[in-house]
């Protein structure tokens, strides 16, 4: 079969595909990855080899600049209006016309498209094809549904199309984590989750420390929220303590000055390795405490090895996902950086949060493999050979 997966353009909406696009590449199928040519670098160097990329869409800055045009929001602190609007109309304005272009041309025989995306159920609807919906986090509100799917539906309307729903929910968030009170109007498969990794041989170790036999924390802002002087107040706070801290430098710092961060040793003798973008599973060996803003990606990867985690959220999903994570008891939320000193002792010296943390993890690694998923929802064509 011919398997089209489509993501908003953006890290944290493509990777979560990956095990996925590599099951589905391992049991023979032609596959093929649809986002902005800005992505181009993830699909060739963090998916399994035999990806094709169909590029298309609008760029990141695009839609999101012209959401925050329309609603007049900051787009990654947005409210249920902006999201709608942000991944509902002005996606499809600005993408839609194109990509149908590119996915009629390559003609896919189903569609697997992350839970923000609205681009590949239009294509589905178009072509006549199944879609099925893969989760990035915790299900979506359902103000949040409403609102995407009612700004999409005026895109239906000129179009002359009438929606169609999910074929299935590939639901990858640990059961522990997600609101009670969210429900699925389609089948549910839950999958089993990990961290992002490159494929087999393309990662490089990280730098090793001087004193191994310390307690070592990851402190990520994730790929977006990268800011130079919010980052600096984790690190401050964070090294207070003499601990072994690598530190992701995010998207935006690659490219700018503080891309250049030298490693330092703190006052306190913290040892801290500054990291440009790496998978999240080689940036989580040796690592006992996660510290960050609460990503999907970043809480799924750090529950998948057991590891709990101290969250300040900067926006976007991420409050959602540090209300979820506290009320599992895996994680201490705080509000600014200067409250995370406190937290890190909290989690450090309750071992309760690492218990929980580690309960989450065998819940995850009991779930269907993705290679299972796939095989049941794509039903019993033969792939190709």
């Amino acid at each position: 079969m011919r398997v089209l997966f489509s993501a908003v353009p953006a890290y944290g909406h493509l990777l979560p595909l990956a095990p996925l696009i590599e099951a589905a590449l391992a049991d023979g199928h032609e596959v093929a990855v649809m986002t902005h040519e800005e992505l181009r670098p993830a699909v060739t160097g963090e998916l399994a080899p035999g990806v094709r990329m169909l590029p298309a869409g609008p760029s990141p800055m695009e839609f999101v600049g012209e959401a925050a045009r329309r609603t007049g929001t900051d787009p990654l602190r947005p409210t249920p209006v902006a999201v709608g609007e942000l991944f509902g109309a002005t996606r499809l304005d600005l993408g839609a016309a194109e990509s149908l272009d590119r996915a009629r041309d390559w003609e896919p025989d189903a569609v697997v498209a992350e839970s923000y995306d609205t681009i590949g159920p239009l294509i589905a609807a178009t072509l006549g094809i199944p879609w099925h919906e893969a989760g990035i986090g915790p299900g979506r509100p359902a103000e949040t549904v409403e609102m995407i799917e009612g700004t999409a539906a005026r895109y239906y309307r000129e179009a002359g199309l009438s929606p169609v729903a999910a074929t299935s929910y590939l639901d990858p968030w640990p059961a522990a984590l997600q609101d009670p009170d969210w429900s699925s109007e389609v089948p549910v498969l839950p999958m089993r989750g990990r961290a992002h990794r490159r494929p087999e041989g393309a990662s490089a170790p990280q730098r090793g420390f001087t004193h191994p036999d310390r307690t070592g924390v990851l402190v990520t802002l994730g790929t977006i929220f990268s800011d130079p002087e919010v980052l600096t107040e984790f690190v401050t706070a964070v090294s207070h303590h003499p601990l072994n801290l690598r530190v992701t430098l995010g998207m935006a710092l690659e490219s700018g000055a503080n891309a250049e961060r030298a490693d330092e040793v703190s006052d306190s003798g913290a040892e801290i390795h500054y990291v440009p973008f790496a998978p999240l599973e080689d940036l989580l060996t040796g690592t006992n405490l996660v510290v960050g803003a609460g990503g999907s990606g970043t809480v799924l990867g750090a529950l998948c090895r057991g590891i709990p985690l101290v969250l300040c959220p900067q926006g976007a999903d991420q409050p959602i996902n540090a209300i979820r994570a506290e009320a599992a008891g895996v994680a201490v939320v705080v509000e600014s950086p200067a409250e995370i000193t406190g937290a890190i002792e909290k989690v450090l010296s309750d071992p309760s949060y690492a218990q929980r943390a580690q309960a989450v993890a065998a819940e995850i690694a009991s779930r269907p493999a993705p290679g299972e998923v796939l095989r049941a929802l794509l039903g019993e064509r033969e792939p190709v050979a």
